[in-house]
């Protein structure tokens, strides 16, 4: 075509290169494999026949569109809260939990995704080269581990087996475990299915879905000051219908958590204050704000002014079901100093079940990770992005550009 327009005398005029604009090294994603986000639904895998699940390494910037984007077989499964994988300080290193183990490809139907085959397993992945992660070794967890989180050299992981409900998982720079302590729930029928370290490293929140109730935990040290256990710190806060993940402001001050409740009413934040002073003082609701359907994830910017939430409403339904949606929305909200939550808008893109949210390391910017889109043939998920403009009432707008990761995307990280 440009030749033949040159032939004729006309110049081509060529747009600006396009880019995805988003401030950080790079991004990392797993897809899940074994179920299509209407295994919810109806119970169908829809699994492609040979695929794995995978880990997605995104160098940015993103310059060229031929350019090589990493990938590796690890185990994982989007059945947890988007906490099924932490990243080590220096974005070297992964960990990735292998809540469900993968299928074989003659399983077609589960009558729910709590009937695949639960797993016990932390896989550490090397990230130093972005072109080639590499899956390193795989160390135990307690059974069917629900969530991971990282402070300096030490993982937290939650889990339903008894006894191993809250484990500590101390590293070396390489990954490798070198200390695991483990802590019990010592509540019957009751499972702890998110965790949170807060930022200074001496206590950590954990959901405990079946109470729908989050509790805070201390650090107890041993003579080495080493962490021996973690023990209860105040009572159990009763927050929604059905509390899942949740995330400390950068600086300590209050813990949200998001409540996707029956997932036919619309969610809500909610914003807790911890005590962390008096063991006998109540912890407390400071605010809460409605969002849209199904709001499993959610990010705090840098500056703790605005959140934003993945809404997946109903596009997970099957597609033949009257209850579909073909859209997930956004919910932008914010977050005033006294923690106070105020809806700012609602965006509405094209995805089924966004997965995960997160801002940038300047909050300029929110990628967000896309299960699958509606389209026949080959199946793919997608990481896609929004320019944040900041403010008394902040706005998104869409980037233009997505990328392309395996069917199944889900939970997503930043290598500063």
């Amino acid at each position: 075509m440009a030749l033949g327009l040159l032939a004729l005398g006309v110049a081509p005029v060529f747009a600006q290169k396009p880019s995805v604009e988003f401030n950080a090294k790079g991004l990392v994603v797993l897809s899940d494999a074994d179920m299509a986000a209407s295994t919810y639904a109806d119970g169908k895998l829809l699994k492609e026949t040979g695929t794995r699940d995978l880990m997605t390494y995104i160098p940015l910037p993103l310059t060229d569109r031929a350019q090589e984007i990493g990938t590796t077989v690890v185990s994982n499964s989007v059945t947890n809260w988007v906490k099924g994988v932490a990243l080590s300080g220096d974005g070297r290193v992964a960990f990735v939990l292998e809540t469900r183990s993968q299928v074989a490809d003659s399983m077609k139907v589960v009558k729910s995704p709590n009937d695949l085959p639960a797993g016990a397993k932390m896989f550490v992945v090397d990230l130093s080269n972005p072109g080639k992660p590499a899956v390193k070794f795989g160390a135990p967890t307690g059974k069917l581990p629900m969530a991971i989180d990282m402070y300096q050299n030490q993982l937290v992981v939650v889990s339903s087996e008894t006894d191993k409900e809250i484990q500590l998982i101390e590293v070396d720079a390489t990954g490798r475990p070198t200390r695991v302590v483990n802590t019990a729930l010592k509540m019957p029928n009751v499972r702890a299915t998110d965790v949170s370290w807060h930022p200074e490293g001496e206590f950590i929140a954990v959901t405990l879905e079946e109470n729908k109730a989050i509790m805070l935990f201390k650090v107890r040290r041993n003579a080495q000051n080493k962490i021996a256990a973690f023990d209860p710190f105040g009572k159990p806060l009763t927050v929604g219908v059905r509390p899942s993940s949740g995330k400390f402001t950068a600086d300590g001050k209050y813990y949200i958590v998001s409540d996707i409740k029956d997932g036919n009413t619309k969610g809500e934040l909610f914003v807790v204050q911890f005590n962390t002073t008096d063991a006998a003082a109540d912890h407390k609701i400071v605010s809460q704000a409605t969002v849209g359907l199904w709001p499993e994830s959610f990010a705090i910017s840098p500056d703790g002014a605005t959140v934003v939430v993945a809404n997946a409403n109903k596009t997970y339904q099957s597609w033949d079901s009257p209850e579909l949606t073909r859209k997930s929305s956004i919910s932008l909200l914010a977050l005033a100093a006294d923690g106070k939550l105020t809806n700012a808008a609602d965006y509405e893109f094209d995805g089924i079940l966004p997965g995960d949210v997160l801002f940038d390391k300047t909050g300029d910017n929110v990628a967000v990770s896309v299960y699958e889109y509606f389209d026949f043939g080959k199946r793919n998920g997608g990481v896609e992005f929004w320019k944040v403009t900041k403010g008394a009432t902040p706005t998104l707008s869409k980037q233009p550009i997505k990328v392309n990761v395996a069917r199944g995307a889900h939970a997503l990280r930043m290598i500063p």
